[in-house]
């Protein structure tokens, strides 16, 4: 008799999947667009004589946000951890990682991630820095007089969807040639990712479309191959409130936002450039232009 209840109990844990084997996740459905923003906003302590104060421009970032309204957000040269929490401040139902060290109290928010939570779940979250050492924290060394550059990445699953999506932020440094060094390296990280998901990598990579860091990014011969979103958008506008509306020539970019893999796969409907400008004297709100896309990623 307890030979007989033991095996029918065993039974009836097999058929519903066992204790310890919750019910398999539905499988992901369409793909649905996305929107994200590039944006290096100035640290708040640079060039006070040309743009205006830290707490003004707080107020101009807010209005950027509002007025392009992402799911996902890149941002560089945050220099502390409160700035971080002024950002999120602005950004109700978002949340955000950057390189913070437990064990030091150490943080560095230079490359920042911000995501809608009522868009997207997160999984999976790291750091890694642009130098020949990526996994010390604080290290470089691809060239003289540079600071400490990274890239802080997550994985995201998508929660209308159920896909999931890898997304970073980095700031690679100016001097040269730490670019040209900097790329190959995060196309090595990068690329185990892109076989599981599409990605997202966008920042300030202090690169113009014609140099050879950007040859290598969007090269074919590496392990991943990225591809500029501006190149592959249905439309790109310059948005702003000046009059007439300001020129805006491509080839002076040094901020991307690039996909991959699988180029022909992404659906970027509109590739936006932000020349807004604020206050009295009608300055921009950072040394850089925010940048703005809309997108629907390919089905892996």
């Amino acid at each position: 008799m307890q030979t007989t209840t033991w095996l029918m109990m065993c039974l009836a844990l097999c058929a519903c999947g066992g204790a310890d084997n919750p019910e398999p996740e539905p499988p992901p459905g369409p793909a649905e667009s996305f929107s994200v923003l590039s944006f290096n906003v100035l640290c708040s302590f640079c060039n006070p004589s040309e743009y205006d104060s830290w707490d003004d421009r707080l107020g101009y970032f807010d209005d950027l946000f509002e007025r392009h309204d992402p799911d996902l957000i890149g941002l560089q040269e945050l220099s502390f951890a409160f700035e971080v929490d002024q950002m999120l401040a602005l950004l109700p139902g978002y949340a955000a990682t950057f390189y913070a060290s437990e064990e030091s109290g150490f943080s560095y928010p230079d490359a920042t991630v911000l995501y809608r939570t009522d868009r997207f779940s997160l999984r999976a979250r790291g750091t890694y820095w642009l130098s020949p050492t990526p996994d010390v924290p604080s290290s470089k060394g691809f060239a003289e007089n540079q600071l400490p550059r990274l890239v802080s990445w997550v994985e995201l699953r998508d929660l209308d969807s159920r896909r999931l999506l890898y997304f970073a932020s980095t700031h690679f440094d100016p001097n040269e040639p730490s670019q040209e060094k900097s790329a190959p390296l995060v196309l090595e990280r990068t690329a185990p990712a892109a076989e599981r998901m599409p990605v997202v990598l966008l920042g300030d990579f202090n690169t113009e479309p014609d140099t050879k860091a950007f040859a290598i990014l969007t090269g074919d011969d590496g392990p991943l191959q990225l591809h500029d979103s501006q190149a592959l958008a249905d439309e790109w506008v310059v948005d702003s409130n000046q009059k007439p509306v300001p020129d805006y020539d491509l080839a002076d970019r040094i901020d991307h936002i690039f996909v991959g893999p699988n180029g022909a796969g992404w659906k970027v409907e509109r590739w936006v450039v932000d020349l807004h400008v604020y206050g009295q004297m009608d300055r921009y709100p950072s040394d850089h232009r925010a940048m703005f896309a809309k997108m629907t990623a390919p089905e892996m």
